[in-house]
């Protein structure tokens, strides 16, 4: 693994939607989030991503988040992760964090979520927030 700072948060910039998607559809959870996500984005100044995983997806689904908030969306195609495995999506989404450096990264609670974003953050070596049913950021003015 390459080598991550997570202590380092100078370095970090951005709010992240992980979108989930099963059988080439992007789950609801994607939206309400990328809209919790814009929120969080507004008051931090930064810009909003989503991130999607999968195999030959339909383009208009991976445009269609700009229009729940996202300012970009990252789209990892493989046929490696048209299905969802546990070490194919966090060895993706972990090596895409490295490289980029979200300050924050807003994973659904469903079963997919509940079992990648733990599992990113222990290799990320940072911490989780899990079930939050709100979330505020103090800015500094």
């Amino acid at each position: 693994m390459a080598e991550f700072n997570a202590m380092d948060t100078a370095a970090f910039k951005g709010v992240w939607v992980f979108c989930e998607q099963r059988e080439g559809q992007i789950q609801t959870i994607s939206y309400q989030l990328l809209s919790e996500g814009r929120k969080l984005a507004n008051d931090l100044g930064v810009e909003l991503c989503g991130v999607v995983m999968g195999s030959e997806l339909n383009e208009d689904y991976i445009k269609a988040l700009g229009g729940y908030g996202a300012d970009r969306v990252y789209y990892i195609d493989s046929p490696l992760l048209k299905d969802y495995t546990t070490d194919g999506y966090a060895k993706a989404l972990c090596d895409l964090i490295m490289d980029k450096k979200p300050e924050i990264m807003l994973i659904g609670a469903t079963n997919l979520g509940r079992d990648l974003g733990p599992r990113c953050a222990a290799r990320l070596h940072t911490g989780l927030t899990a079930d939050c049913t709100h979330l505020d950021v103090d800015v500094e003015k």
